[in-house]
């Protein structure tokens, strides 16, 4: 028997024993710590807005206008003598509208895919890229031949709207 006639317990027994509160203290500080630590990880690592606005004009804007529809007249010159295919016009009319923009605004068109037009660019210009990327990688020069005259005139209003 353990107990002893009054209800002690012998002397070489203990009763439960408590823990000090600044045990809970040290692991609720850790946990904090490491919260803290992802947070400023994650704050300090996300990506900076270049220059003073998104859309911030970072090129005369006229003149680029000019060089680009001059560039877009040339395409659907050499297009419509058969100097080059369709699908090459497609491809060289993605470059300009994206040169374009990327001249005279923050935006890096040219390293962009469709879905980054779609999540971060206004509508007009994620349209004018939707209509040119089909024909850029049709195998028939069909589909190249029937978009390609859209494209042009949604390169150039893109290209004399934007500013």
């Amino acid at each position: 028997m353990l107990a002893t006639a009054d209800g002690d317990l012998p002397e070489e027994f203990h009763g439960p024993v408590g823990y000090s509160d600044l045990w809970l203290w040290l692991a609720v500080a850790g946990v904090a710590l490491v919260a803290l630590y992802y947070l400023a990880a994650w704050l300090l690592t996300r990506p900076r807005p270049t220059g003073p606005g998104r859309w911030s004009r970072t090129t005369d804007v006229p003149s680029a206008r000019r060089e680009h529809l001059e560039r877009i007249d040339a395409i659907e010159a050499d297009v419509r003598a058969g100097r080059i295919p369709a699908r090459v016009g497609h491809q060289r009319l993605s470059e300009v509208v994206r040169s374009y923009v990327e001249a005279v605004s923050a935006l890096p068109a040219r390293t962009m895919a469709l879905a980054d037009f779609r999540a971060h660019a206004p509508a007009p210009l994620a349209d004018a890229i939707e209509l040119m990327y089909p024909p850029e990688f049709a195998p028939e020069p069909a589909v190249a031949q029937e978009r390609f005259d859209l494209a042009v005139r949604d390169g150039r209003r893109l290209v004399t709207s934007w500013s």
